[in-house]
């Protein structure tokens, strides 16, 4: 393994074309930084300009193998790089604040480079090389042209991407099935009550304040709980309501007053109810005033029940009507206490609630397969590049 500097490996490193998005809909379409944000080529996050002539921006157009790299960004998502593969005779222009990147195939692989610009020893140059301001932060392609990768023969970076690319479809693979448990539940949640909306099993319709109360245990007591988590809403994971990420309240330097949950709470984030955060924790903690912890009253509603019922598109529903019209839509205590629900018996809530713990003990075999995979991801990076 040798090292060469970027601008030996690519035989151009573009800026894109500087068209103004979004006034017109319509055309050929555009990248943008959507487009790569999800670590992949997105086909339905691209802009429009209402460009039908191609032939000013043939510079500009997609070609298969093409890199696409975010230069202009928040930090987080800056030197996030995609390989992008052609579809049948699609045509694609190349947009702004994206750099496209065409590798020298006797030099380097594009799979290659990509897995390459993920890694540490990549992040850090990037890192440095970073210019920040006030809005955003951004490198030169000069600085990226200077930039150090670590390239393999051609054989060795064939067998590295192969590896990784199996470890990938792994991991996607596992996803897909935890993706199946989840829709397992909502579709035996419909099948033992049947859908709210319409109520067909007539149960009696209650408002939540008949079963449930929110929270305000608030505290200021930073020494008390300093070794507690800490659950920002951006620690909880939309629609499946999966805690991750989040640190203890020193750890996260807390100055303001948050709530104290339990695991007899629902956290349910009030901020963008459309991403439909709702947990489940199974410990104590702090959780951030931009949420909502919810305590069911016991003998009336069942915890686990109450939260499916949360995530659903009957209360999603009936909440984003709130707030569809505000620049940060949240929404308030006296709205989520205005929810009607139909509820079933208890013992029925209860039968849910012991299917719901089955499913996710296979859940937990699944994503510890996941974590363990990850784990092998990051040694082999470490292994191959650093």
């Amino acid at each position: 393994m040798c090292e060469m500097s970027v601008g030996d490996c690519f035989s151009f490193i573009q800026n894109g074309a500087n068209i103004k998005q979004g006034e017109v809909d319509g055309g050929y379409p555009i990248t943008r930084i959507e487009t790569i944000s999800n670590n992949r080529f997105s086909r339905d996050r691209m802009g429009y300009a209402g460009i039908t002539d191609i032939t000013p921006y043939r510079a500009y157009v997609l070609e298969d193998g093409d890199i696409l790299m975010s230069h202009i960004n928040s930090v987080r998502y800056l030197g996030r790089a995609v390989k992008y593969s052609k579809h049948d005779d699609e045509t694609i222009i190349h947009g702004m604040n994206l750099l496209r990147l065409k590798a020298i195939r006797g030099i380097v692989i594009p799979d290659y480079a990509c897995l390459y610009f993920s890694s540490r020893h990549f992040r850090e140059q990037i890192s440095r090389i970073t210019k920040k301001s006030v809005n955003q932060a951004s490198f030169s392609v000069a600085d990226l042209k200077r930039a150090k990768m670590l390239i393999a023969s051609l054989e060795e970076q064939k067998q590295i991407v192969a590896l990784m690319s199996r470890i990938d479809g792994i991991v996607q693979t596992r996803k897909a099935e935890l993706k199946a448990l989840d829709q397992l539940i909502k579709a035996r949640f419909v099948e033992m009550f049947g859908d709210f909306k319409t109520n067909p099993k007539g149960w009696p319709t209650v408002g939540f304040e008949e079963i449930a109360t929110i929270d305000g245990n608030m505290t200021t007591d930073y020494e008390r709980y300093a070794d507690y988590p800490h659950i920002g809403i951006d620690s909880i994971e939309k629609d499946t309501g999966i805690l991750r990420g989040y640190r203890t309240v020193a750890e996260d330097g807390v100055i303001s007053g948050k709530y104290v949950f339990t695991p007899e709470h629902i956290i349910y984030s009030k901020i963008r109810p459309n991403l439909n955060k709702v947990a489940l924790p199974d410990f104590e903690g702090l959780c951030s005033a931009d949420a909502y912890p919810i305590l069911p009253i016991p003998g009336k509603c069942n915890r686990v029940f109450l939260a499916y019922d949360m995530r659903s598109t009957f209360f999603l529903d009936y909440i984003l009507q709130f707030c569809n019209r505000t620049n940060l839509p949240k929404v308030n205590r006296k709205e989520v206490s205005g929810f009607r629900t139909p509820l079933p018996p208890l013992a029925l809530q209860n039968e849910f609630a012991a299917f719901v713990s089955q499913v996710d003990k296979s859940k937990l075999t699944i994503q510890a397969s996941l974590d363990q995979l990850e784990i092998l991801k990051q040694s082999l990076m470490q292994k191959y590049f650093e």
